[in-house]
This record gives structure tokens, sequence and C-alpha cells, in this order.
């Protein structure tokens, strides 16, 4: 019980993405809705409603680009995708990797289209996208907060029944102006950087502990527990969600393949046995066992019951 309830560790590296210097190597992207437009007042106009936005960022340069959708289908994304990466006016370009999460808007006629390009497509678990996903969660989230400030502002200023149809002009502008404006890390516009044959950018995070090569190192066979992932229980055969969830796996598992990348600021990432969750883990999401855990004999939790019923 000491050891699955023990404290989250404080600070937790993670994997960088500084390896990537290059456009068009790495891509994430998502799908937003629209909900302002899920109704058509004015049935007179014949003009088309727009319900959702495929948001596609690269992960080197930092450029963004989106584009409309009128249904939620695979094979509508699919066209979306071809909107951006057969036009020869941007930039973006099918990548060598697509970074999504597993839902079904990404199958079907998507995943034919990128593997008919030699795209990877990297589906990421919908608990784990505040790691994998950040860049185009908050794209998202600075996207949707300034679009529906402007529309708000031009509704307020129209009669009851009357709707703003200006979004797209909106978006164009709001995106134009990200990829103007500087990022933290690079110092440079995503314009700017587009230029660029290679791309250079200093960490997040700087770590006052030994990551990477110096870092010590686990070895193979190791029994461990597992960090658990945020708000779920993994590995649970009863798939049980309750206020009072472990924060370490209850079941113990050994250290299978171990993964030392050639970058100084990669930490390095253990894989489980089968029966562990097959993702990777750095140093910190793992509780070293050094002795098998010996449960209570059955007696005391007899004497314990005992205790119990005769308090009551």
């Amino acid at each position: 019980m000491y050891q699955i309830f023990h404290p989250l560790p404080k600070h937790i590296p993670y994997a960088s993405y500084s390896r990537i210097t290059k456009l068009n190597t790495v891509h994430q992207c998502d799908l937003i809705e629209i909900s302002y437009d899920d109704v058509k007042l004015d049935l007179l106009d014949d003009s088309p409603i727009f319900y959702y936005v495929l948001l596609v960022i690269d992960c080197a340069t930092r450029y963004k680009d989106f584009t409309f959708l009128t249904l939620k289908s695979s094979a509508e994304v699919a066209e979306a995708f071809k909107s951006i990466y057969d036009n020869s006016g941007k930039p973006l370009n099918w990548p060598w990797k697509l970074q999504c999460d597993k839902g079904t808007e990404f199958m079907g006629y998507v995943t034919l289209l990128m593997n008919k390009h030699g795209v990877k497509i990297w589906r990421i678990i919908a608990c784990f996208r505040y790691i994998s996903l950040a860049f185009v969660d908050h794209y998202a989230k600075i996207f949707e907060f300034k679009v529906f400030k402007n529309q708000y502002a031009v509704e307020f200023l129209l009669l009851t029944d009357e709707r703003c149809r200006e979004c797209e002009w909106f978006a164009r502008k709001i995106v134009d102006n990200m990829n103007d404006s500087p990022t933290w890390l690079i110092r440079m516009s995503p314009n700017d950087v587009i230029k660029l044959d290679q791309i250079y950018f200093k960490p997040l995070v700087k770590y006052n502990c030994p990551i990477g090569i110096n870092e010590p190192q686990l070895p193979k066979g190791t029994t461990v527990r597992f960090l658990l992932a945020k708000g779920k229980w993994e590995n649970d055969p009863f798939e049980r969600r309750r206020i009072t969830n472990p924060i370490w796996s209850p079941s113990l598992h050994k250290i299978w393949r171990i993964v030392v990348g050639k970058n100084s600021l990669m930490p390095i990432l253990y894989y489980l046995d089968e029966s562990g969750p097959q993702r990777p883990f750095v140093r910190e999401q793992l509780m070293h066992i050094k002795e098998e855990p010996m449960l209570p004999p059955r007696w005391v939790l007899g004497d314990n019951q005992m205790c119990i019923r005769r308090s009551l």
C-alpha cells in the first residue's frame, strides 16, 4: 500500500522534439468543431456552412495551417489533407510522420491516403495527448479563443436571429498573424524559419540532474512498478475508475528493452514486458522494487475483522 500510493515525483523529463531539425518531418493534426454554425437559420441562403476545422502544425518550424470541412468523415478529412499538402503555394508538404489521435475521422480514407504517400501515422492514446500532441493542442486553444472572440464581437452588433458567417476570413488573418510572430524557443517567426535548411532551438526545460547518457540506468530485467496515467488505472481487467485509484501500478513488471538516444537531451526510455503497457517510460516513472513485497498473514486480517465487528 505504501508503494502504490507513493507521491508523484516532482520533476519528470519528457522526450524532446529538438532532434527534428527539418521542415515536413513530423506534423501534428487535430479536428476542432465550430459550434456556432451548427444550425442554418436562413433557408434561402445557399452559402456553405462550416462545421469543423482541420489544424496542422509542423513540429520543427511551428508553421501552422488549417482548412474547413463540412462533415466529420474520413473522406472529408482526406480531401482536407490534399488541399493543404498538394498546394504549391504553401510550404507544408507530405511529412515523414503524422501524429493524431485515435478518432475515426483519421482512419479509413486518411490511412489509405497516407500510405499512398509513404506517411507513417502515429496514433496517440487520449490520456497521453497532453505529452505527444502538446503543440497542436496549444495551437487549437489559441485558435479557438481568437476566432470566437472576433465572431462574438461581430454578433453583438447584429440582430438576435442573425449570425456572422465570416469565420474563414477571421481564421486566415489569425493564422497569418501567428505565423508572422516569433516563437519563444526559436526566436524567429515560422515564416522565416521555413526558409532555413536546418532548425536549431534551445530545449524548453533545463534539468539540474544528469539526463540521457549521463543519467543512472536501470539494468534490464529489473522489477519495477510504473506510474499510472492521470485518471486511469492501466492493465486493470475490471476497468475500475475511482477517486481512490492508486498512483503506481499494483502489479510488478520487468524491464524488457532499453533505448538510449544519441541526443544528450533525450532521456533513456524503458519498455516493460508483455504484461505491461506498450509505451515507453523514463526512469522517474518507474519505481525500483529491490525485494518482493510480502503481504501480512491472513490471521492479521481475521483479527482486524473481529475487532471491527466487536466495535460495531
